[in-house]
């Protein structure tokens, strides 16, 4: 039904890691801003460390490249932020559900509506 696909991400920032957070979290939007197929990569932060990240992406292959340009990330940002919950958002594959499944995602598939 949608050809977009997504996810959220929510994590708590560890005790004294929110300038280590916030360096990694800068890098890895300039990074993200150069992938085509990133339609949204957006961050937000409540005032006791609560974070929720939304990526919404054009397609399947744009997430798999986001994923991978992550992995380079990927160990700065866990140091400094506990993922607690992700929800995929349209139809993933199977190899793409795979590499989240150490965070036992929500899998919440197209039932209506549409995107611009």
């Amino acid at each position: 039904m949608f050809k977009q696909v997504g996810w959220i991400v929510e994590a708590r920032i560890k005790p004294g890691q929110r300038q280590a957070f916030e360096a990694v979290m800068q890098e890895l939007v300039a990074a993200t801003e150069q992938e085509a197929g990133t339609l949204n990569y957006q961050y937000f932060v409540s005032d006791e460390g609560e974070v929720l990240v939304y990526e919404r992406f054009a397609d399947v292959a744009s997430a798999h490249t986001h994923v991978s340009n992550w992995d380079r990330f990927a160990e700065r940002w866990v140091a400094a932020a506990e993922p607690t919950r992700m929800v995929h958002l349209g139809t993933l594959p199977e190899e793409l559900r795979a590499r989240h499944a150490a965070l036992s995602p929500k899998y919440l598939k197209p039932l209506g509506g549409f995107v611009r």
